[in-house]
């Protein structure tokens, strides 16, 4: 059986400075949240692969948020998209060079009958960053800005998935964060 529950997972490494911004999104969301609220979960992995999907075991939706790399957009867009609509499995932390694509191994989980979400009820959020390999544990001012309008936007999923809107008091600034 599926849980009714949503589950925010904010990837990347926490001492790699703009990977870690998936991490600072989503202690900013668990922060923002009621807590009384238990309609949505919220955890931090730096994992990818076969390792990622057991975490989404009996979830009907996932918003995962991650760190992405492309050199196709400003550092600091903000992007959304289901799992389906990832072409280049190799970007953020959906795979990982000694294990399979996310894609892949939710496949193989669907075919041993493992309660998955679709594709499309995984979507992400992204945001553009290049700095992702430079031990420090601070984002960079471009992508600490970029953090609450990330923030915002998970904040609009779960209202479009779960139906609730919520009037969060995020005290946050655009400051360092340390992850």
């Amino acid at each position: 059986m599926q849980s009714e529950k949503t589950l925010v997972i904010g990837l990347g490494n926490p001492i790699l400075g703009d990977d870690g911004v998936g991490w600072v999104v989503a202690r900013e969301v668990e922060n923002c949240l009621r807590k009384s609220d238990n309609s949505v979960e919220v955890d931090c992995l730096s994992l990818g692969g076969l390792s990622l999907m057991e975490h989404l075991v009996g979830y009907r939706h996932v918003i995962l948020v991650d760190s992405l790399n492309t050199g196709q957009r400003p550092q600091g867009s903000v992007v959304i998209f289901n799992l389906e609509e990832l072409v280049d499995l190799t970007h953020g932390h959906t795979s990982a060079a000694h294990d399979v694509s996310l894609k892949t191994a939710l496949d193989m989980g669907r075919k041993l009958n493992v309660i998955l979400p679709a594709d499309k009820d995984i979507l992400v959020v992204a945001i553009e960053a290049q700095h992702v390999y430079d031990f420090k544990e601070e984002l960079s001012p471009v992508i600490a800005a970029a953090m609450l309008t990330a923030v915002q936007k998970v904040f609009e999923l779960i209202k479009e998935i779960n139906g609730i809107q919520y009037l969060t008091d995020c005290s946050s600034s655009a400051e360092t964060y340390r992850v």
